[in-house]
């Protein structure tokens, strides 16, 4: 789930990369304090300033999912994670020219935790480009296999579980099959998941 809660370690490009920068930029590389800030507001779950970090048209391509564009929609998204408290944390990052190129990272919210999972691994790859000072586009790099795996078996289990004890409610949720990011739709799935939560066994991780 994006919208998240980043905490990164910054690492400089060594003297052959910027080398290459300055055969293939015609300005300097943007100054990613501007994007720290936007990770700080995040954190607070302060969506308005969060928002304010990115372009008006800025988009958050989610693998699988409706692309997220405008304004209005990445509000709805950002809303989406703090109802769900997500907290993500990757391990690097790298700026060339107006990308960041985030490394591995990982991911908790309570729909993970729901569903009995501490949390999912990120291949690194998650690229942020800037335009300024300002996020025009978030896109998310693929889990790791591992953890897609053991997420794809237990997301699974629960839409199993979910599609036969609240068959109408899963179909609003998910029109088409796709997920709604907004703050009514994650309150909703909560109440699913909270609900799928009590019959599962205390000890499983």
């Amino acid at each position: 789930m994006p919208g998240r809660r980043f905490v990164i370690r910054w690492r400089k490009t060594g003297p052959l990369l910027l080398g290459v920068l300055s055969l293939s930029c015609s300005k300097r590389p943007n100054d990613a304090s501007e994007f720290r800030g936007y990770l700080d507001a995040v954190n607070r779950n302060a969506v308005a300033e969060a928002l304010a970090f990115h372009t008006p048209d800025a988009e958050f391509i989610i693998p699988g999912q409706s692309p997220i564009r405008g304004s209005a929609d990445l509000r709805s998204l950002l809303q989406y994670d703090s109802v769900l408290k997500s907290s993500v944390r990757f391990e690097a990052a790298v700026q060339i020219g107006d990308t960041l190129i985030l490394g591995p990272g990982s991911e908790k919210n309570l729909f993970f935790e729901s569903i009995g999972l501490d949390s999912v691994a990120y291949a690194g790859g998650t690229r942020v480009v800037l335009e300024g000072s300002l996020i025009q586009g978030i896109y998310p790099a693929n889990l790791l296999p591992e953890s897609a795996a053991v997420f794809q078996q237990r997301y699974g289990e629960f839409m199993t579980w979910a599609g036969e004890e609240a068959p109408e409610e899963v179909a609003r949720l998910m029109p088409d099959g796709l997920f709604r990011y907004d703050r009514v739709s994650a309150e909703a799935w909560l109440q699913l998941l909270r609900r799928y939560a009590a019959r599962m066994p205390k000890d499983r991780s």
